[in-house]
Formats: C-alpha cells, sequence, structure tokens
C-alpha cells in the first residue's frame, strides 16, 4: 500500500510538470530524475532562483515567502504541486519548474529544493512610431485609443501585441491606408520584468477612389452625384462612404420612398494601382406616406417627430417609437391622456395564405418587410384621439404627515404648471403627466415610504377636474400600513473591533442612520453596512466583506411590526504595502510621485488612500492617465499578507503655449500669449508666464506654485504660491472702482474738439488761446505675492465632498501703484493723495466652512478674518492694519413651511492708520484725507451681496464734485455737467443681512430680508455719531435699513435672483457755491432692484 502511495504520488507530480512546466527541457530534466525515491525525506533547504533575469534578491524572497513548501518538513509531491500553482497564481511567474538534489550527494541525504522561476513581464510603457503623418489627419492619440487591453499592468505577450498591431491595421484600413505597415517590438528592462512596447506605423499613401457604381431601381443618381464626397480620385475612407450612402438614402426618403433597401457597399480594392472602387446596389423600396388624424404637426415638427420620416425606417419600433413621442407631445401640451394609435395600410394588398384570416390596419405596422413591398403603397397613418385639454394647477399628498409634496416634488415626473413655463428649460406650461407617468409616480411616493419603515404602504392615484373643466389636480392618496421597526441591531464575525465600535463608526453624527426604536429602511441598512466596510477598509482590511439581514420578529401590541438587524462581517486580515514601483514616468522624478502620495511602504493598506492617491495624481494635470493596482507580495514575518502596489502612468505634454488675438473698437487690436509647465524639472511644480497687450492695457505676470512646499501631519502639505505681475492702464473708467470713476454722465475728463485730455483747470479754451494736452491718465500696478496655506481641520464626505474645513492662510504682498496724467480727471482731487502708493505688508486669513453646500447652503457656518499689517519698514510709504470678518449661518425653519431656510450674515471691517503723514493737502497739516486709507484699500458696500438698497458700491461717506467750464463728450459736442457726488468708501464698514428663504415650489423661492448698515470714515463712527463741525457732513454716515422681498427661480444653471430693496432712511447730501449758495444734488432714491445669478450670501 505505501509502494502505491508513492507510485500515486510521484505520477501526480510529474504529470503537473508535465502540464506546468513550459519549457521541453523542464519536462525531460523532470523525468531524468527518479523522484518516487524523495517522497517522505527531508527537505533541508527551500530557494527559488530567478531564470532570465538578474538575480534579485527581494523579489526571490517574496517569491518564496508564498510558498508552503518549508525546510525541516517532509518531501511530498502534492505540496510541490501546490506551490507550482501558487506561484502561477501570484500572476508574477511566466514559467517555472523544480530541481531536487541530495544535500551530500549520499543516499538518503537530506534533499535541496530549488524552484527555477521566469518573472511574468508585465507592460510599463506603450509607444507608438508614426511615419509621415502631415496631410493625413491620423494622429497619435487616434491609434493609442484602438489598442485593447494594453493598459500598464497587462501581461506581456506575443498574441496580445499581434492582436493590438492587428486593431491599428484595421482602423488604418477603414481611413484608406491599405498600404500602412505596423510593426511591434518589445524592450525589456534590467529586471526582465517590465517591457516597453513599441508599434511602428508608416502609413504609405492613402487609397483614392477609381469609380462608385450607384444601381439603385427606380432612382436616378445623376442629379444627386456632384453632391457626394467620393468623387473619383478623391481620398477614400469608410466614414467618407458613409456620408455618402446616408446622403443617396436622404435623397430617397426626399422622394418619398421612407423605406429605402441599400445592400452593404462592396469595396474592391487593387493593390497595384491603389485604388478602390466602390459598387452599391439597392432598391428604392415602397412609396410611403405619413400622416396624422386627430391633430396638427408641421412639417419640420412632424420630421423631428416621427423616426419613419427621418431615419428610412418602417420597422415596427420606428413606428411604435413615433407614436411614443406624439404622445409626449401632445402631454407636454396639456392634453395629458392623450392616446395615439398607429395604422398600416398596404396597396395594393399582399396576398393572404389560404386559410389564413385578413391582417387588420394597427396588427399590418408589426409585419412591413420592405423586400416583399417593392413598387406597392404604404400609408402610416397616426391616429390622435387627444382627449381634454387640462392645465395641472396642483398636485398633493393626503393619507400620511410623514411625507410632504414638496419633499416629493423633486422625484415626481409629473409637474405642475409654471408662470414660466412658455420658457424652454423653465418648467411646463400647462404641466406635464400621463397615465404611465402616474404609474411610475406612484411606485416613487411607495418607495419613499418604505425607506420610511412603512413596508406596506398602498399609494393610489386620484385625478379631479375643476368646476369648469380647464384645470386638473392630481392627489396621491396613501395607505400607511403599520410602521416595521428595528428591535435590535447585531454584530456577527467581528473579531478585531467590538460591537460598540462599530456601531459608533456606523453612524455619522450629521449623517442618518438606523437606530434601535427607529423606523426600519432597507436602503439606509445597506448605507450603513457601507459605511462599515469603509471603516474596515480604512484601518487596513482591505479583503473585509459586510452583508446585512433581518429576521421578522412577532408584532408589537400597538400593531407595528418589528425586526432585527444582522451584520455579518468577514473581517479577513490586514493588508501592509511592501514596494510601490512608478511605471511609465519619463520626466516626472520618482520621488516626487511618491512624495505627493498617502500611501508608504511598510504601511497598512487602506483602499480610501488608494482613490485619494489617484485622485492627487490626476490633478497635478501632469498625467494622462492612471491606473494603480496591487500585487502579492507574500507574508511578513506575522503571517499577514503583503502587497505591492503598481502606479502606471501616462504623462501629458508638460508644457502649453496659449496664443490669441482680437479687436475691440474701443481699445483696437488685442494680442494674448501663455506659455505654461505643468512639471517643472519633473517634481509636480508649476510656472506660468502671462501676457496680454492692447492699446489701452498691457499685463505682464509670473507665476510659480509648488502644491508641496512643507509637509505638515502624516500626510498634508502646505502649498506655496509666488507670484509677479506689472500692469498698465489707461482705462480711466477701471482705476479703481467702477462706482468712483463712471463720473457724470459717462463723462470722466475734461476733453478739447479733437478729444485729446486738456487740464480740468483750463475753464474755457478757444481756438486763440488753447489748452496744452495733459496725456491719457494712466495707472502702472506692480504686484509681488508669496502665499501659502494650512489646513488644521478637513473632513470629507464618502464622495470626497467637503464636511468641514478650517485653514490659515499666511502671505506677503508689495504693491507699487502710481498715477500718472491725472490733471484732465474731474476726481483729480480725490485721487491726488494716491498719486504713489507703495504698500508692502503681511497678512494672515482663517476660513471655516461647514456649510452643506457652498452655492446654495441650507445649513452650517462660513467663517473668514483677514488681517492685513502694512508697514514703512518693509519698503512701503504707509502703515496701517486693517481687519475683515464675515459670520454666516444658516439653518432649516420647518415651523413657517417646509424646507424654509434662515440665513443670517454679519461683516465687520476696521482699519486705522499708524502715524499718517501729509500725503497732498495743506502742507505739514494731518487732515481728514491723511487718515484715510488708499482708495484702493478702503471700505465699499452696497449692491445684490450687500446692502440691496444701494447700487453697487454706492453706500457710505461721499465727496461732491462740483463741474466748472466746458466739457466735451466723445463726439466732440459740449455738455453741460451737474454737481454730483461719489462714494469715496472709509475705515470702516459694519453690515447685518438677514433673509428668510421660503420655498413656494421645487423651482421658487420667495425671500424676505433686512439688510442694515454701512460704511464709515472712522471706526469711532459706527459706534457714535461725528458731530465735528470741521468735518464735511457729507462725509458723515449713518446706520441704514434696507426691507425688501426677493424671487428665487431655480434653472439648469443656478439659481436665478431677483431682489426688491427699499431703503428706509437714505442718506441726504448737501453742497454749497462760493458763494453760499446751496447747490441742488442729485439725492439717493429709495428702491432698487438687483438681478443676478445665486443667492445672495
Amino acid at each position: 500500500m505505501i509502494r502505491l502511495r508513492l507510485f500515486v504520488a510521484a505520477l501526480m507530480f510529474l504529470v503537473a510538470t508535465a502540464f506546468i512546466a513550459p519549457g521541453g527541457g523542464a519536462v525531460a530534466r523532470a523525468r531524468s530524475q527518479d523522484l518516487s525515491r524523495y517522497e517522505g525525506r527531508t527537505v533541508e533547504s527551500v530557494e527559488v532562483v530567478l531564470e532570465g533575469a538578474p538575480r534579485n534578491d527581494v523579489t526571490e524572497a517574496e517569491l518564496l515567502s508564498l510558498l508552503r513548501v518549508r525546510a525541516n518538513t517532509e518531501y511530498t509531491a502534492v505540496a510541490v504541486r501546490e506551490a507550482l500553482e501558487v506561484l502561477f497564481d501570484s500572476g508574477r511567474v511566466a514559467n517555472a519548474r523544480v530541481e531536487v538534489s541530495e544535500t551530500s550527494g549520499a543516499a538518503g541525504a537530506p534533499l535541496r529544493v530549488r524552484f527555477i522561476v521566469r518573472p511574468q513581464a508585465r507592460v510599463a510603457e506603450v509607444f507608438l512610431e508614426l511615419g509621415a503623418t502631415t496631410g493625413t489627419g491620423v494622429s497619435e492619440d487616434e491609434l493609442r485609443a484602438r489598442l485593447n487591453v494594453l493598459e500598464p499592468g497587462a501581461r506581456a505577450s506575443e498574441q496580445l501585441y499581434r492582436t493590438n498591431a492587428d486593431l491599428i491595421q484595421i482602423y488604418l484600413r477603414d481611413r484608406g491606408f491599405y498600404r500602412a505597415d505596423v510593426n511591434y517590438e518589445q524592450q525589456l528592462d534590467e529586471s526582465g520584468t517590465r517591457a516597453s512596447v513599441i508599434f511602428r506605423v508608416n502609413l504609405g499613401e492613402q487609397a483614392r477612389v477609381e469609380a462608385f457604381n450607384i444601381n439603385i431601381a427606380n432612382f436616378d443618381v445623376t442629379p444627386l452625384r456632384p453632391a457626394l464626397r467620393l468623387q473619383p480620385n478623391a481620398s477614400f475612407s469608410q466614414t467618407t462612404l458613409g456620408e455618402d450612402v446616408n446622403r443617396i438614402r436622404q435623397a430617397i426618403i426626399a422622394q418619398g420612398f421612407l423605406a429605402p433597401q441599400l445592400n452593404d457597399p462592396q469595396i474592391i480594392y487593387d493593390q497595384a494601382t491603389n485604388r478602390i472602387t466602390i459598387n452599391l446596389r439597392g432598391a428604392t423600396g415602397p412609396r410611403v406616406t405619413v400622416a396624422l388624424s386627430g391633430y396638427e404637426l408641421s412639417e419640420s415638427k412632424a420630421r423631428e417627430l416621427l423616426p419613419v420620416r427621418r431615419e428610412g425606417s418602417i420597422d415596427a419600433s420606428a413606428i411604435v417609437e413615433g407614436a411614443r413621442r406624439l404622445r409626449n407631445r401632445l402631454q407636454e401640451d396639456g392634453y395629458f391622456f392623450a392616446e395615439v394609435t398607429p395604422r398600416c395600410r398596404v396597396t395594393p394588398p399582399l396576398a393572404v395564405e389560404t386559410g389564413s384570416a385578413p391582417v387588420g390596419e394597427e396588427e399590418a405596422c408589426e409585419n412591413l418587410n420592405p423586400e416583399e413591398l417593392g413598387g406597392r403603397d404604404v400609408a402610416i397613418t397616426y391616429d390622435v384621439a387627444p382627449g381634454r385639454r387640462f392645465k395641472l394647477t396642483d398636485i398633493r399628498l393626503e393619507g400620511t404627515d410623514k411625507l410632504s409634496i414638496e419633499e416629493l416634488a423633486g422625484d415626481l415626473r409629473t409637474k405642475e404648471a409654471t408662470a414660466l413655463g412658455v420658457i424652454p428649460l423653465l418648467g411646463y406650461g400647462r404641466g406635464y403627466t400621463s397615465r404611465e407617468l402616474l404609474k411610475q409616480d406612484q411606485r416613487t411616493v411607495e418607495g419613499r415610504m418604505r425607506e420610511l419603515g412603512y413596508r406596506r404602504a398602498r399609494v393610489d392615484v386620484r385625478q379631479s377636474v375643476s368646476i369648469d373643466g380647464e384645470n386638473l389636480v392630481i392627489t396621491f392618496v396613501v395607505t400607511e400600513g403599520p410602521l416595521t421597526r428595528v428591535t435590535d441591531i447585531e454584530m456577527r464575525g467581528n473579531q478585531i473591533f467590538t460591537a460598540e465600535l462599530l456601531n459608533d463608526r456606523r453612524c455619522r453624527a450629521d449623517e442618518p442612520c438606523t437606530i434601535v426604536g427607529g423606523a426600519f429602511s432597507r436602503v439606509q441598512a445597506r448605507t450603513d453596512g457601507e459605511r462599515l466596510l469603509r471603516f474596515y477598509g480604512r484601518n487596513g482590511y482591505a479583503s473585509a466583506d459586510v452583508r446585512f439581514d433581518i429576521v421578522e420578529l412577532p408584532a408589537a401590541q400597538n400593531g407595528d411590526e418589528q425586526v432585527r438587524i444582522i451584520y455579518t462581517i468577514t473581517e479577513g486580515g490586514k493588508v501592509f504595502i511592501n514596494r510601490i514601483f512608478v511605471n511609465g514616468n519619463i520626466r516626472t522624478r520618482r520621488e516626487s510621485v511618491l512624495e505627493a502620495l498617502p500611501l508608504k511602504e511598510g504601511e497598512v493598506l487602506r483602499g480610501d488612500r488608494l482613490t485619494e492617491s489617484e485622485r492627487i495624481l490626476y490633478n497635478t494635470g501632469v498625467f494622462r492617465q492612471v491606473i494603480i493596482r496591487t500585487e502579492g507580495a507574500g507574508e511578513t514575518a506575522s503571517g499577514f499578507a503583503k502587497r505591492d502596489i503598481i502606479i502606471d502612468v501616462e504623462e501629458l505634454k508638460p508644457r502649453d503655449l496659449v496664443y490669441g488675438g482680437g479687436f475691440s473698437t474701443d481699445a483696437g487690436p488685442l494680442g494674448i500669449f501663455e506659455f505654461r509647465n505643468n512639471n517643472l524639472f519633473g517634481k509636480l511644480q508649476q510656472a506660468a508666464i502671462r501676457t496680454r497687450a492692447s492699446r489701452r492695457q498691457q499685463l505682464v505676470q509670473l507665476e510659480y506654485i509648488d502644491p508641496r512646499f512643507r509637509r505638515y501631519g502624516e500626510r498634508a502639505f502646505s502649498p506655496l504660491t509666488v507670484a509677479a505681475q506689472y500692469q498698465r492702464d489707461t482705462n480711466v473708467t477701471r482705476f479703481f472702482r467702477s462706482t468712483l470713476d463712471r463720473g457724470n454722465l459717462g463723462i470722466v475728463q475734461r476733453l478739447d474738439q479733437e478729444g485729446n485730455p486738456i487740464d480740468l483747470g483750463c475753464l474755457r479754451p478757444t481756438p486763440l488761446s488753447p489748452c496744452e494736452p495733459v496725456g491719457e491718465p494712466t495707472i502702472n500696478r506692480f504686484t509681488f505675492n508669496v502665499e501659502t496655506r494650512r489646513d488644521f481641520e478637513l473632513d470629507l464626505g464618502p464622495r470626497g465632498q467637503i464636511l468641514r474645513r478650517s485653514t490659515l492662510f499666511l502671505r506677503y504682498t508689495y504693491e507699487d501703484v502710481r498715477l500718472y496724467n491725472i490733471n484732465s480727471l474731474l476726481l483729480r482731487d480725490i485721487l491726488e493723495p494716491d498719486r504713489t502708493v507703495r504698500l508692502s505688508r503681511l497678512g494672515a486669513s482663517f476660513a471655516r466652512d461647514t456649510r452643506d453646500d457652498q452655492t446654495n447652503s441650507t445649513r452650517g457656518e462660513f467663517l473668514t478674518l483677514d488681517y492685513a499689517l502694512a508697514l514703512r519698514q518693509l519698503g512701503g510709504n504707509l502703515s496701517f492694519n486693517r481687519f475683515l470678518g464675515t459670520y454666516r449661518r444658516y439653518f432649516k425653519f420647518d415651523a413657517v413651511r417646509r424646507g424654509t431656510v434662515l440665513a443670517g450674515s454679519a461683516t465687520l471691517g476696521l482699519a486705522n492708520l499708524f502715524n499718517p503723514r501729509d500725503r497732498g493737502g495743506v502742507p505739514g497739516v494731518i487732515d481728514e484725507v491723511d487718515e484715510t486709507l488708499p482708495i484702493s484699500e478702503r471700505f465699499f458696500t452696497g449692491g445684490a451681496a450687500s446692502l440691496r438698497g444701494f447700487a453697487f458700491e454706492e453706500a457710505g461717506p461721499r465727496r461732491v464734485i462740483i463741474p466748472q467750464g466746458t466739457f466735451r463728450n466723445r463726439q466732440g459736442e459740449e455738455v453741460t455737467l451737474q454737481p454730483f457726488t461719489v462714494p469715496v468708501g472709509g475705515n470702516a464698514l459694519a453690515v447685518v443681512n438677514l433673509e428668510a428663504r421660503v420655498p413656494l415650489n421645487e423651482r421658487f423661492q420667495v425671500v424676505p430680508f433686512y439688510d442694515g448698515g454701512n460704511v464709515f470714515r472712522s471706526v469711532r463712527d459706527i459706534f457714535r455719531a461725528n458731530n465735528d463741525p470741521d468735518v464735511d457732513p457729507n462725509l458723515r454716515a449713518r446706520w441704514t435699513h434696507t426691507i425688501g422681498l426677493g424671487l428665487r427661480l431655480r434653472t439648469p444653471f443656478g439659481a436665478l435672483g431677483v431682489d426688491y430693496g427699499y431703503l428706509l432712511n437714505p442718506p441726504t447730501f448737501t453742497a454749497f457755491s462760493v458763494t453760499g449758495q446751496p447747490v441742488a444734488l442729485p439725492q439717493l432714491g429709495h428702491s432698487q432692484i438687483h438681478i443676478r445669478f445665486g443667492q445672495a450670501f
């Protein structure tokens, strides 16, 4: 019996070796050994040796760790066979064989077992080398898109390369390159495991058309021939042929033959001449007419709706699709319950088989065969029974208080009529529904009730009509049935984490979850299980599995149904990262890629970090493709699995060059040039230079970005941005702020008859005493900025969305602003103190965001704090500090109406100058202007996002401008300018905004609001009135109050907002002439209307 077992074991080993070892030499070697005599003997050593590649101790050790054949154990053929299977299953071995020898050469001596393996090469990079392609329209990207299963990481094989070469060849033939030649070559790296594949493509000359022979019965192609693209000697491609065949088909359809029968074109290629002859045969098929009964449509609309009229097919599916589209059209027009029935009649009728009943016209539509109908006429008629026309004015929900129709509105296919429904994409003018849609909506409401725990809920649909018969009301009547409650949540199979901890991780504080005693929802229970699975993945258990089951329990005394939820967990073992390989990086340094990733060798492998790594690499903008995969790499000393991480990347071109131009009637020619490097020094850093030039404006900008400037924490980085910009601008209406620079009636400066700027003091120019031109006003601005940031809190949701974030920004800014030739401007006296401003400042900003939606928040907070300190000691000519803080709060308030959101915002700005100096006023005197920030740094407010009782930035202190002398417009005509005021901002800002966003339906919100606050000349003016008689009264600001009402309309492009603000206490301004007489000034009104996209804040 023992001998029989030894014989069977040896036979099994020989068979396994014969099928697994690929080389004949390996089989011969195995057979030359008398393996049966080794069975049961002691194994002294086991080793793995690489063949066909340089020896690599690490790789050999990793492969050895996969094997169950160990030293100091008995040798068995079964164990050796299993070891060979493990090697092949690992995917790292192409060939393998075993050699067994005695250590001392003496009979009965211990055994040495050697596994000789040839590593499996994998595709690392794919290159395409194209010959001359100029004028061919063939690009490398096109050919690369044809490759299949040849992404980095695929197992390299001759068959794989040959298949992809054939795919390229087929594609090129379709493009007309019948003489194209495609070769491939494999190049292995030193380790023998990474293969670079090179496809060399020589296109050759594109084939040309010899003749296009068209033979279609009953169709004269002569008038159409000039419109065909495949004329004799034209370049051939399958795409062009398809376009020409479609032209022929449409020409036949236009003659009333709506079901042409065209055979596949026959393509005959002459290799000697590289020319192609095309033969197209077919028949026109029956003459088909399509008519509507009971409803009228224009010719163009009928062609759009009915596939039979457009696509050249009388298949049953095309006829039925036309009926469906007609029905939808009628429903959009208020005929919600219209019926459309297609009928078909063949003339002369087809012969009926003996004993068969005649086919009715409705059934005939299902059996139209164009091949049998040649020479006949087919009439397709759509019988339309539109029924009554309604306007769907209301959708209601009855029978439950657990849901509201507002909560369901977004999921229902049935839609109410809207006031703006006549405008495309903004709703339905008469509403939208049908019997089919009502059935879908019925299932939707039932599904939502089940999610709330009412598993037996039933929903009926009731339709009612108004007394006048015009309006339709749809009511969903809910019968709730018993509520299903969860009596217990049990964890099974968990060994590593306690049930208490898992229940803790199953429920997030800011997300719904299933609780004991709460309603049962299958969807929510599944979501909770997915949270558990993500928790295990984050802790390194990549192979964990979680499934849930429910156990029905007896009903409670109050009639509620009861269930127990059981989560069965298969934890698996932890997986550690062995080695990280980066393939495909040509310009990018491997160290830079590894530094950017949250993956480190020797650490636990977490599934969420693999996903994050892929996102990080894509976000660099350096790679066209990123594929991250793992491969088994043995076990750790503790028995945990190890896996290699292979990152296969395909780089984009690192440098982008953008240039363009334009023309403006105001600024003349415009040129744009931008050069950008997205992978500077191969370190995933970015640099750019941008220029923009026109007659009125010139801009040069340099930028450098290091996304990983400094590491903090385990895997976070502070980026560094360095930017320098020079701008020269002669657009006098864009100096600082549009409200300040727009002047009076669009006139901002004094001009002579030729339109040249002249001195503002030249009041009455004459031909005999003209004013000297003073040049175009110009602003030169140079800015240098260095900025970095750090996240102190960053909480991401399961889909990567930001749930909570706190960020600190640090910056240094140097700014040099100089004004030239401002003597012609009406605002000369206001701008004069800021003719030369140099600011060198340090700044810090802090932002905390817990909003659920950054564009349309319904809950959460948003806080921003910004502080800047400018000092002369740093190279500026002014010293000041400036603070601006904003706090916003959002929360739902369903007491008024479900879905109502209360929103509040408070903004406070404070600034003051240190040791102010004279800036152009009375020499040696520090006046009010000298104690105020430069115009570019002052606070301004007013407009759609702040104080809605004012126009944009028109709140706060003002200066009076009393124009004197003659002014001219751009046409050279003399005009008289009346005195006016301009807002000049201040050193302080305080604004409070309150609003309630009340939904009327799923598209509209009504928003009552209150805005209060103002800009103040100094900080102390916020808290007490400034009654200093030496201060211009127009500079004194007081708290303003605005009440108003807004409307929000949800559109596909975002929320469209319209606000009407009523200013309860508009400020008044006064001025006096040199004689002391009051001067009439335009005053601010009470009302303002603002239109914008998005919420106010």
